[in-house]
């Protein structure tokens, strides 16, 4: 038969474990706002990388068209009423420039899909640059590199957006085993004090 606890050391036990429970509820939630605060920032970067990548596509596409037709009309292109002014091709080709900069500063270049991402957006670039020099012959290359690019994009935005929908590790390694352990501590605990005969 074993001897009744002595009410003391159950007080003890019990501040203990609310000790340790209360620990642990403090890691989960400062675990729980760091991940919050970190799913925030990356799902900002996925729509900045979103938009800056449909700007430069865009634009990409824009100042093709523009070689296409030019090429295509020869001198009357600018009189034809569907044409772009020379100021507005000034300003596609500074947003082509500026969207792929702020593309390269968002990507991370040890990443193999990043690079290859990057090389794409490259040969967009290049065939672009090639096009002015042989304008009909280049503009099909130089739209199909376009949408290439934009197609290899797509998967990079979902494993980002996967990313952010699992959660960091440590708020994996907090939701898969300290929450569980708080949980298997109260029950123990729970279990102790109906268990245990105390001592008056």
């Amino acid at each position: 038969m074993t001897d009744p606890l002595p009410s003391n050391a159950l007080v003890a036990i019990a501040t203990v474990v609310a000790a340790v429970i209360a620990g642990l509820i403090s890691v989960v939630a400062l675990t729980l706002t760091k991940e919050q605060k970190t799913s925030e920032f990356r799902q900002a970067w996925i729509d900045g990388l979103r938009s800056d990548l449909a700007d430069y596509l865009a634009a990409a596409r824009a100042m093709a068209r523009v070689i296409e037709e030019a090429a295509a009309f020869g001198d009357k292109y600018a009189a034809l009423p569907f044409t772009i002014p020379p100021d507005q091709v000034g300003e596609i080709r500074r947003n082509v420039a500026v969207s792929l900069y702020r593309i390269k500063l968002r990507l991370n270049p040890d990443e193999k899909e990043h690079q290859e991402l990057l090389r794409l957006l490259g040969s967009v670039s290049e065939t672009q640059k090639q096009a002015v020099s042989a304008p009909l012959e280049r503009t099909a290359a130089m739209l199909q590199a376009v949408e290439t690019a934009a197609d290899y994009s797509r998967p990079i935005l979902k494993a980002e957006w996967r990313r952010v929908k699992a959660g960091e590790p440590q708020f994996r390694l907090v939701r898969n085993w300290l929450v569980p352990v708080v949980f298997a501590l109260c029950a123990f605990f729970a279990w102790l004090i109906v268990s245990v005969k105390i001592a008056a």
